[in-house]
């Protein structure tokens, strides 16, 4: 919810709230805002535009960008189920591109994402059956919440 008091240093690795409430100063910076040049409490907050290379990898490696692609997959292939959709890869590519970046993807990018989906699931890790389903949807929308059009704001 809106409001409420700062996110003192020692929790916001493991805080579900927007980093505009994190508690910041000049002497205690978050190590993973750090990372995205986060705005210096002495200079009013202002931030220059930078680039940072290693911001695809805190996002790419970010605990929480992990930890919400499983959930976010089963919740797209459960909105599939309920509107009595296919709960086929291509249903879900579909359904992931509009439910994480708002537009459907292109044929290029469909035929990718099958393409790719296909191969995760024949790594070891992957298991077996809908087991590797789950892995190969979860790695999509893992990499979805990496894509650019997710990131930037236009």
């Amino acid at each position: 919810k809106r409001g409420g008091p700062s996110i003192p240093a020692a929790e916001q690795a493991s805080s579900k709230r927007r980093s505009i409430y994190f508690f910041h100063s000049n002497n205690e910076r978050n190590p993973f805002l750090a990372t995205f040049d986060d705005a210096l409490v002495t200079d009013c907050y202002r931030r220059e535009q930078s680039i940072v290379p290693q911001q695809a990898l805190a996002l790419t490696n970010s605990r929480l960008v992990l930890d919400v692609s499983r959930p976010i997959a089963e919740r797209i292939t459960k909105g599939l189920l309920a509107r009595s959709q296919p709960d086929n890869d291509e249903a879900f590519v579909q359904e992931a591109f509009l439910y994480l970046l708002a537009h459907k993807p292109s044929e290029r990018e469909l035929q990718d994402c099958l393409k790719t989906m296909a191969e995760w699931r024949k790594l070891p890790e992957a298991g077996k059956d809908n087991a590797a389903t789950q892995f190969a949807r979860a790695n999509l929308v893992w990499v979805l919440l990496n894509h650019h059009d997710f990131i930037t704001i236009r």
